[in-house]
């Protein structure tokens, strides 16, 4: 049952009971003033007139009685006084003769029903005159009700329902009429727009997560194709030699020359598989702390550890350097960034020719830069250089070494820094790439803030 029904059907109890309360207190009101009018009446008459004029009055559904002041019953409109007992004990009479009237309803003894009466002492005499009337119960009159009520039950539950339901909709149509793709265009209640706030911002956050997620996956499926991409060509190579010596077909110079391809071979799948952990590292990033180190060092440890390779090439390397030149981070990413980009340039480097490795402090940053003076690169590939096995010319690149992540790795290096990577052509027609990063002392005012 719905509240509202309830409330209905206690209201048409309430009205009920409200109304036979009335009923009954108008049912007294107007038997005690009749029996005040007639005392008033017969008050200078004798018993006997009283008795006779009693006798000629008709009242419809209304009892009379005469009781003498002993308690005797004088007269009666309906039944033999000689035959009734005694009255002087009876609660009318007793509160009559107390407060001159008096109006109380009782069992009748001798009708067997619920019956009002109406006492009132006559002015001349002890005598009291008393007019009752036979009254409903209170379940009679509910009884006599009880096709109404339900009716009005019945339509009062029905209304109820009709209301509660026009109310709901009210009430719940700027609830249910919320676009949840654009919650904070909805026409709904002032008090829930922090709520709408709320979802509109969580719905971006998750569409936007929704696209890192995709995109990340379409990188990783990417990465994974390149990378199975990269591997077969060197698996090619040792496969192939390595059948050839296996099978003894070879001469024992063609043996040592092919046992070199499969050594060079091999080196460059560990560099790509070592750069491909490096660039997983960087992906999943753990929570280290960042320590203070000096980058004029880390660059003079990656120049010493690729001199064998700018030997080869008849390359020298010019060092420029501050110190010290201090900042925050990883130094084995740092060192690991720095040794990429020298390495790109011997590799793309002019045989013969320099390499300049500048540090220099600008304001609040340090900037590394790294100049050769080979071919260069077109400037519609100064953005594309730095993604994931990207090579502007893939055949040079194989002869040269490269696995292609190497300046993917510097630029997810510098950015996990705090710092950026790009590139520009050199004043000596080569490339010139730059890396920005901020000095330990601006990276701890930055943590602080």
């Amino acid at each position: 049952m719905q509240p509202l029904t309830a409330v209905s059907i206690i209201a048409v109890i309430a009205v009920v009971v409200a109304s036979w309360t009335v009923y009954e207190g108008h049912a007294e009101h107007r038997l005690r003033t009749q029996t005040e009018l007639y005392a008033d009446e017969f008050g200078s008459l004798s018993e006997a007139e009283i008795s006779h004029e009693l006798k000629a009055c008709n009242l419809a559904d209304t009892r009379i009685t005469l009781i003498g002041a002993d308690g005797t019953v004088l007269f009666d409109s309906e039944l033999d006084n000689l035959s009734l007992k005694n009255h002087a004990d009876r609660e009318e009479i007793v509160a009559a003769r107390k407060h001159r009237s008096a109006v109380t309803m009782r069992r009748s003894e001798t009708t067997g029903t619920d019956t009002l009466y109406a006492a009132c002492v006559l002015d001349t005499s002890d005598t009291i005159l008393r007019l009752s009337e036979t009254r409903v119960s209170f379940p009679s009159y509910v009884g006599s009700l009880l096709v109404p009520l339900i009716i009005i039950a019945a339509l009062a539950t029905l209304f109820s329902l009709l209301l509660s339901r026009i109310m709901t909709q009210r009430i719940s149509e700027p609830l249910v009429s919320i676009d949840l793709e654009h919650p904070l265009q909805s026409d709904a209640y002032i008090e829930i727009e922090p709520l709408l706030e709320r979802l509109d911002v969580q719905r971006n956050e998750l569409i936007n997560q929704n696209d890192q997620l995709k995109e990340a996956m379409v990188l990783r499926r990417e990465f994974t194709g390149n990378v199975s991409h990269e591997m077969k060509s060197p698996l090619q190579v040792i496969g192939g030699y390595a059948e050839l010596i296996e099978n003894g077909s070879t001469s024992q110079e063609d043996t040592k020359r092919f046992a070199g391809l499969i050594r060079t071979e091999s080196q460059s799948m560990r560099r790509l598989i070592d750069d491909v952990l490096t660039l997983s590292r960087l992906d999943e990033p753990v929570d280290t702390n960042p320590i203070t180190f000096d980058l004029s060092r880390v660059c003079e440890r990656a120049s010493l550890r690729l001199k064998t390779a700018t030997e080869s090439r008849g390359i020298s390397v010019d060092l420029r350097l501050i110190m010290p030149a201090l900042i925050q981070g990883q130094e084995r990413l740092a060192e690991q960034m720095v040794y990429n980009l020298i390495d790109n340039a011997i590799r793309h480097g002019k045989g013969g020719g320099h390499i300049q490795v500048e540090l220099a402090l600008e304001g609040d940053q340090l900037m590394l830069s790294v100049a050769d003076d080979g071919p260069g690169i077109p400037k519609e590939a100064y953005e594309r250089i730095f993604e994931r096995f990207y090579r502007i010319d893939s055949s040079r690149s194989r002869q040269t070494g490269g696995t292609g992540l190497g300046l993917a790795i510097v630029k997810h290096a510098a950015e996990s820094m705090g710092g950026n990577v790009c590139v520009q052509a050199s004043e000596e027609g080569g490339c010139l790439f730059v890396v920005r990063l901020p000095s330990a002392r601006t990276a701890r005012q930055g943590r602080t803030k």
